[in-house]
């Protein structure tokens, strides 16, 4: 399915890099996931805006390649788009972006929950890049045997656009209670905020996430 996912983004490209492609696709999944739950006039026009860009048949794509994404979170969490924009053909030396390998975001996420028994847990991401570490913790909480659909609540920042809507189609779609908001998070400025499906089910959060060492 990732592949299937990258083939389809190379094809597209040609007015447009891979690198752009990928970054219209994940803003559009962002937006009419928060779209379908906080409906908001500036939302569907910047949806719309990208929207217009692309044909017929490549935007009948798109929603299909959101569908195999999601069919991926629901069998196994991994750090899918992050691995799907590090083997895009545009390369991320054009921009210096690299994202952690999912297995170390794991590992690390084994330590900080080694004695981890259940509970709810509070989490601060305040560099979420592609919701790696976020999707590494939740995958530690579902192997000791619990819902982190339940237990795991989430606060996730970013300065890049284009990792706030990674993280938050994400995690979204892996039904993890998120806030996900574009920002610096030392200056706490927000001009971006979006509230995950499981977030608005829940309620929101119950506390302020504790900072992920």
């Amino acid at each position: 399915m990732v592949k299937y996912i990258i083939d389809n983004i190379n094809r597209m490209a040609g007015k447009y890099t891979p690198h752009q492609v990928f970054a219209d696709w994940v803003e559009m999944s962002a937006l009419s996931i928060a779209q379908s739950i906080e409906p908001d006039e500036e939302r569907e026009k910047a949806f719309f805006n990208i929207a217009i860009k692309y044909s017929k048949d490549d935007f009948l794509i798109l929603g299909c390649m959101l569908g195999h994404l999601s069919s991926l979170l629901k069998n196994n969490l991994d750090d899918y788009l992050g691995k799907i924009y590090m083997e895009l053909s545009s390369g991320n030396s054009h921009t210096g972006q690299f994202f952690t390998p999912f297995h170390i975001c794991k590992m690390m996420a084994g330590v900080a929950l080694a004695d981890y028994d259940g509970g709810t847990e509070y989490l601060n991401e305040p560099s979420s890049g592609g919701g790696a570490n976020i999707l590494a913790y939740a995958k530690v909480m579902k192997e000791k045997g619990y819902n982190y659909q339940q237990l795991l609540e989430v606060k996730a920042q970013d300065l890049d656009y284009k990792c706030v809507y990674m993280t938050y189609v994400q995690l979204s779609l892996a039904g993890v209670n998120a806030e996900v908001v574009q920002g610096n998070s030392l200056e706490g400025k927000h001009n971006v905020v979006l509230h995950t499906p499981m977030y608005v089910m829940r309620g929101g959060l119950s506390v302020k996430g504790r900072n992920n060492q």
